[in-house]
């Protein structure tokens, strides 16, 4: 038997990664989408792939294609291309041939939304407030000064926004003629059609101080245009469906707009707005896929809609997700597994195509009929001649008494000799380590290191009490999770206790920094896009102004408080040689908490460096430029390698 290699950091160039699978309504044809990364263009790649009667192939070739969603009839697909400046809506017939393109939108065009007649198309796209600002950039002009009134006016991943806003628009297949529904300062997201086709439903937040409040309610509006009307009030809704009959609309978000870091639930309210009712019951999960992956552009999206026999999600429960049904107040699974399914979509006989990856595979596309599974893609069997590890699942006591747990994967060679081992603490909080392929986590193990990466306090998918456990008190129950973590790691007689290192992006960069400022246990650190002190992150975090729903208070309320939760008021007690990387264009932890955090070490003679990616924003080890994502991983393994 011929041994398999290592896994290596360039092997990112032979991924595939699928997501958003759409059936058609009668189940005999799949699309998805297909991503890679390409080496010569040093970007990623995605066109939308079909599957019908045992066969896949790639259905479109405009190299970033998504939202493939299907006409009712099954007989065309829209879907989004950027094929010049911007992305525009484009359709193609079922049988292939050439796309046509469906807008021209000055700033793009978001995910069709087919009407239930087949004759239109709904979607999403920003406007701006201020039109000179949607003029093409002439380069021999300077800069345009930047005049902002709301707090909205950058954003992580697209940098300065201004004054873009977000609106319905409609265009009718027809003649291809394309109407703006909503206008005004304000945003809308989210677009559902009435199964009568007379009305669609939205989520707007039309609040006068809308750019710093976490409200946002659901609007109807007739597909006619006209005047929106708010069914809601008061509330963090979002992504409304239409029951069956239209009678009712399904919403996900939460009643209480203050509870923004809450675990959101699923909630109905009838077409006039009242009778609000909670879908779930009892149910304590997570909604939407949040277990973390490196390889999962569509983690976390909240996947809904309603059938007849009920609401279908996805939900997740102790890091692993799976596909649910609600009905009556009550939940049940639809699919089962130590897994996490990304995406799904439900033909009209109840066939469910849904794409799903485990721990030692990147997610491929399966079919659910009649209760019977099949797998419809097999798109990374490259990976049969690589060294991939399976994790053993750890549990452990918590400071509460809870049981925390974890996964560890073992280096190769573990049953002889001492190993070192790398604890990876999760960004968020609001999110969870689990059943996914993580491409980092098998390189580094495959390079000789332990990985253990646990779900601590303020994770999500343990239920309510446990996410918002640290809330008002980061550094606390969270940092001893870490510890007695750890402690349970060390129990694998293979683990060599005097080389252990801790490593944490976003929030795992401000749990990394806390850590390493409280307990000389750790030989080694990286600290990546962390949020070192709370006090300037929230007056420079592009969503700055919401984290007080975290933390407890604003700066000008009690900027103490901020201070001893802040990693920066005990860097006088580090001693670990620590490893600061960060993004120059990060707007969710700007460049300064990184900068704060390493010349302070700097000055205290601590053995540090700071490496500074340019261009890349906060999502650089999932979305970055490959070569950067590739060249992160190095720099890790490097820093390790020396220190450990």
């Amino acid at each position: 038997m011929t041994e398999k290699r290592p896994l290596e950091p360039r092997d990112l160039y032979r991924m595939r990664i699928n997501t958003d699978p759409q059936i058609t309504s009668d189940g005999h044809r799949i699309a998805f989408v297909q991503t890679y990364l390409d080496e010569e263009k040093n970007d990623y790649v995605s066109n939308i792939f079909l599957a019908e009667d045992g066969t896949v192939r790639q259905f479109t070739s405009g190299d970033k294609d998504s939202n493939p969603r299907w006409s009712p009839d099954g007989r065309q697909l829209a879907f989004v291309s950027k094929r010049g400046e911007k992305a525009q809506l484009f359709l193609m017939p079922a049988d292939g041939g050439e796309a046509t393109a469906l807008t021209e939108q000055t700033l793009g065009a978001g995910e069709p939304v087919w009407s239930p007649d087949g004759t239109a198309i709904a979607f999403i796209a920003p406007t701006s407030t201020t039109p000179e600002a949607e003029e093409t950039k002439d380069d021999k002009k300077p800069a345009a000064t930047k005049i902002v009134d709301r707090a909205s006016y950058k954003s992580d991943g697209k940098g300065y926004v201004g004054n873009r806003r977000s609106h319905v628009f409609l265009v009718t297949l027809e003649d291809k003629q394309v109407r703006q529904l909503t206008e005004g300062d304000f945003s809308d997201a989210g677009l559902s059609w009435s199964p009568d086709g007379q009305h669609l439903a939205f989520a707007s937040n039309r609040t006068q101080r809308w750019d710093v409040s976490t409200e946002e309610d659901i609007y109807l509006i007739p597909s006619t245009g006209g005047e929106g009307r708010r069914l809601t009030s008061g509330h963090t809704f979002g992504t409304p469906r239409f029951s069956p009959d239209g009678s009712r609309i399904a919403v996900v978000g939460r009643e209480n707009p203050d509870e923004i870091f809450f675990p959101a639930r699923i909630y109905s309210v009838d077409r006039s707005g009242g009778d609000l009712r909670d879908e779930l019951g009892d149910w304590d999960g997570g909604l939407g896929n949040e277990v973390m992956s490196d390889i999962l552009n569509d983690e976390h999206q909240t996947a809904m809609d309603w059938f007849s026999d009920g609401i279908y999600f996805i939900g997740t429960e102790r890091g692993q997700s799976n596909v649910y049904r609600a009905a009556d107040g009550r939940v049940c699974p639809v699919t089962s597994g130590a897994h996490a399914i990304t995406g799904f979509s439900v033909a009209a006989d109840g066939t469910v195509a849904y794409t799903c990856a485990d721990a030692t595979h990147p997610a491929d596309v399966f079919l659910l009929r009649d209760g019977q599974v099949t797998q419809v893609t097999h798109s990374n069997d490259w990976l049969d001649d690589v060294r991939v590890i399976v994790p053993e699942r750890l549990s452990y006591t918590g400071p509460n008494g809870e049981e925390g747990e974890g996964w560890l994967l073992a280096p190769p060679g573990h049953e002889s000799g001492k190993h070192p081992l790398l604890v990876y603490i999760h960004g968020g909080p609001q999110t969870a380590h689990g059943e996914a392929f993580f491409f980092e986590y098998q390189y580094l193990a495959n390079q000789g290191f332990g990985v253990f990466f646990p779900n601590i306090h303020g994770s999500s998918s343990y239920g309510r009490d446990y996410q918002i456990s640290i809330h008002g008190r980061w550094g606390s129950i969270d940092y001893q999770d870490v510890m007695a973590g750890t402690d349970a790691a060390l129990d694998r007689s293979w683990v060599d206790p005097a080389r252990v290192g801790i490593i944490g992006g976003s929030y795992g960069g401000y749990m990394t920094s806390w850590t390493i400022g409280h307990t000389g246990r750790f030989r080694a650190a990286v600290v990546e896009r962390c949020l070192s002190n709370m006090v300037s992150f929230m007056g420079t975090s592009d969503g700055g102004w919401v984290w007080n729903r975290s933390f407890g208070v604003y700066p000008e309320d009690d900027v103490q408080k901020l201070w001893s939760m802040s990693p920066i008021a005990y860097v006088k007690n580090v001693r670990t040689p620590t490893l600061v990387m960060h993004s120059e264009r990060d707007d969710r932890t700007p460049l300064e908490q990184g900068e704060q955090y390493f010349n302070a070490l700097r000055r205290l003679g601590v053995d540090t460096r700071f490496i500074v990616f340019p261009e890349e924003s906060h999502g650089l080890s999932r979305g970055g430029k490959p070569s950067r994502r590739i060249e992160r991983m190095e720099h890790i393994r490097d820093w390790f390698r020396e220190h450990l």
